[in-house]
């Protein structure tokens, strides 16, 4: 879903180079497809101004139905957070003080705190034992019975949620999917074969880019303003 707010929307794009993945990114005003098999909610600047963006285009309606009808969630981050009964802001930090109910699919609270995790961090994935790196970028604590089944472990502490029926689950992890082990475990859960190589595309991609400067600017001429 294209939050009003999205971060870290990169996350997304290791899926979206899997030739048999077919991604949609999801704008405003658009209902979610009935044969979705899985729906993101991704990152977001502002976890309640994004959840009242997402009730105005009725995505949660949409995302009810797709649950009954068995379909998967993932939440990442602020999208993680939704997922849940409640957030609250006690302090205002986000916006205006308060609590909004969230979307009720995972058993767990978040509070908003006025400190900010930010961390690199090494993950072993709880459904299939894959490890994989990752980061931390937010604000706000998720606790509940959801948590008991962790998508994650993270030195040994769970990391994460998943609901008691295993279709939806919750992390606060970026850039999980630029691992390619971990993407072809993930994967393979939906029963979808990875090529990976996303790594080595990026660095192919960037040296195109470099060659393309070094050929149309004057970049010895660049540097020397730089300096």
């Amino acid at each position: 879903l294209c939050l009003s707010r999205i971060a870290n929307f990169d996350d997304l794009d290791p899926l979206a180079q899997e030739p048999g993945v077919r991604l949609t990114m999801l704008g405003p005003g658009r209902a979610i497809p009935g044969d979705a098999d899985l729906v993101i909610l991704p990152g977001t600047k502002s976890t309640r101004g994004d959840l009242a963006f997402l009730r105005a285009q009725g995505w949660d309606v949409d995302l009810a139905a797709h649950h009954r009808r068995g379909g998967r969630v993932l939440g990442i981050c602020g999208g993680y957070q939704m997922l849940g009964r409640s957030v609250s802001d006690p302090e205002g930090i986000e916006g205006y003080a308060g609590t909004d109910a969230g979307l009720g699919l995972l058993d767990i609270d978040t509070v908003m705190t006025a400190e900010k995790r930010l961390t690199e961090t090494r993950a072993t994935h709880a459904a299939t034992g894959q490890g994989f790196h990752g980061y931390e970028i937010h604000i706000g604590r998720s606790d509940g019975p959801d948590r008991a089944r962790p998508f994650a472990h993270v030195e040994g502490r769970p990391e994460g949620a998943e609901s008691a029926c295993g279709r939806v689950q919750g992390s606060y992890l970026h850039g999980m999917f630029r691992d390619d082990a971990f993407r072809a475990a993930w994967l393979g859960g939906f029963g979808v074969a990875s090529e990976g190589g996303y790594d080595a595309g990026v660095e192919t991609t960037l040296d195109a880019l470099a060659d393309h400067l070094e050929i149309h600017l004057d970049v010895a001429g660049l540097l020397v303003c730089a300096r």
